[in-house]
């Protein structure tokens, strides 16, 4: 084999490299172990901003903290001997990828060379990537809980069902919903609400674990779905949920004990579409809530039956209030010594167009239960006000007039200012407030409310007294008139010494408070006689007279005077 023609190889000197290097546009540069330029071609230069850099360094030119940042990675490269590769950003969108690697310098000592890549454009191509991924998981997530939204939960479930038209497979979903959120913001205020959703949604993430997918579709609601799980193991799920929830905790400073309701729904075979397992999951949590909130509750014909017939109630409520179906009926109060009439009691009745008149029991559980109960005590308030004036002008005066009102009533910003515009009132108007209102002290708000009624010319009545919640402190500070004895200790207390007892140490505590008593529940001449006897001041009961609407009172006011 010949040898080549060494008169074909010139001997390529440093020069000839410089001139090289320099013709290259991307930046390139030599530094020695001190960190000193030794080489630097015109790319290089004009990144930098200076032309005369040899024998300079990063400190002569560059920012402290970004020198250091430098020499780091310098020194781990001619230190290792190995090369280093790191991406820069070099000004205003402006980003380098600088690749350094270790050099033999002329006088043998390692220092290192270095490359520079101009990579804006590839960045910039990045970052819009990054938006668009980030905008992408941004509008299928919910921000506060960083769960999936309805629009992503609506993508899935599309997905799943595609999947199961192929592949058949059960599809479980849980429709999860806070028990009274509502009391929780207003109460603790909007920031222990968040922390109480967030704490939720990891609960539920800990619970589900990789195998099921959550979302949040609404302010406290939340969904599960669970593929290939059979109905048991699905509300082995509900409950396991249900029951870490409960365990008590600290958020925001605020210890929080809250409670969750589950509606669970299982298509067996993956077919139905996500607004109908939504509809059923819906239906079953519904009836949780109706039966006592922090429970699950299944997906069943009955659940479906129940559901219909709520929604038909909660329909015809709605219509009610709206038509003024709801009026009072009104029940004789008697004096102890005389029997005479000396007031009534006004008390909500349903006037419903097709079963006639409903009574409470018929109707207070779907009011209670749509947080209705201020719009009815409203509806009977104005109503029996409106009555006495009907009677007052008919020359027939209505004796003194009672109203029930809930603590949803008095715990309404402008109960006061409702109350005042229903002016002017009939003589004797009280307002009977149900004893459990009075469990703890009255606080400044609750005073002030009921301060602020008296000045409107209202008296005050206990309702419901010895039923089992007085609380004898809350009492002096309501300072109420008069007081009502429960029925559940009047009737019994003819045949029971211990009613009897019971009865009377009302009475004496109403006396040494110098309020007045009125028993309800009096079915009989005994109940007259033994309740006189004990000292109690009024009468009301069955045996004496029954509610009646108001044609009927006015004609025993009628007869009244006439005798």
């Amino acid at each position: 084999m010949n040898e080549p023609d060494q008169t074909f190889l010139p001997e390529l000197e440093s020069d000839f490299f410089k001139e090289l290097l320099g013709r290259l546009e991307d930046p390139v540069f030599v530094k020695n172990n001190q960190h000193q330029w030794v080489f630097a071609n015109q790319a290089f230069k004009d990144l930098i901003g200076c032309e005369d850099l040899i024998g300079k360094t990063d400190a002569d030119l560059l920012p402290a903290d970004q020198v250091e940042n430098f020499y780091e990675g310098d020194n781990n490269v001619i230190r290792t001997q190995t090369s280093l590769t790191q991406e820069e950003q070099v000004g205003e969108g402006c980003y380098a990828l600088v690749k350094k690697s270790p050099i033999r310098l002329p006088d043998q000592s390692i220092g290192l060379f270095g490359i520079i890549f101009d990579i804006s454009e590839y960045r910039k191509v990045q970052l819009e990537v990054e938006k668009l991924r980030l905008a992408k998981v941004q509008s299928r997530t919910d921000p506060l809980t960083g769960l999936a939204n309805r629009r992503y939960l609506e993508t899935y479930f599309a997905q799943i069902n595609e999947e199961s038209q192929s592949v058949p497979m059960s599809t479980g979903l849980l429709h999860i919903d806070l028990d009274y959120f509502k009391a929780i913001n207003d109460t603790k205020g909007h920031l222990v609400g968040d922390a109480v959703l967030v704490h939720l949604a990891s609960t539920m993430r800990d619970s589900v674990g990789s195998t099921g997918f959550i979302a949040r579709i609404g302010g406290d609601e939340f969904v599960v779905v669970i593929r290939d799980i059979s109905q048991s193991a699905l509300k082995g799920l509900a409950q396991k949920i249900i029951s870490a929830v409960e365990k008590p905790v600290v958020l925001e400073n605020e210890k929080c004990a809250f409670s969750i309701s589950v509606g669970v729904a299982l298509d067996s075979n993956g077919s139905l579409t996500l607004n109908e397992m939504l509809k059923f999951a819906d239906m079953a949590l519904y009836y949780a809530k109706d039966n006592g909130r922090g429970r699950y509750e299944e997906f069943t014909p009955r659940v479906q039956h129940e559901h219909n017939e709520s929604r038909r109630q909660r329909d015809e409520l709605r219509r009610a209030l709206d038509e003024n179906e709801f009026i009072p009926f009104y029940q004789p109060v008697y004096d102890a010594a005389t029997l005479q009439m000396i007031g009534v009691e006004a008390l909500a009745r349903w006037d419903h167009p097709e079963r006639g008149i409903l009574l409470p029991f018929e109707f207070l559980h779907v009011v209670a239960s749509e947080r209705r109960m201020v719009d009815l005590d409203r509806a009977i308030m104005s109503a029996a006000l409106n009555d006495a004036r009907i009677l007052q002008e008919s020359g027939c005066a209505m004796p003194g007039l009672s109203i029930n009102l809930s603590p949803e009533s008095l715990a309404s910003d402008d109960l006061v200012e409702y109350v005042q515009q229903l002016k002017p009132f009939p003589n004797g108007v009280f307002f009977e407030l149900v004893e459990s209102m009075l469990l703890d002290e009255p606080n400044g708000v609750l005073r002030d409310r009921l301060d602020g009624l008296r000045a409107l010319g209202i008296s005050l009545d206990i309702d419901d007294f010895g039923s089992g919640h007085t609380s004898l402190l809350g009492m002096l500070e309501a300072k109420p008139d008069r007081v009502k004895i429960d029925k559940r200790l009047t009737l019994p207390m003819t045949e029971s010494q211990k009613h009897y007892d019971l009865v009377k140490s009302v009475i004496q505590i109403a006396q040494s408070l110098n309020m007045e008593t009125i028993a309800e529940g009096v079915e009989s001449q005994l109940h007259c006689e033994q309740l006189l006897e004990l000292g109690c001041t009024s009468l009301q009961g069955f045996g004496l007279a029954r509610p009646m609407p108001l044609s009927d009172l006015k004609a025993l006011l009628l007869e009244k005077d006439a005798a």
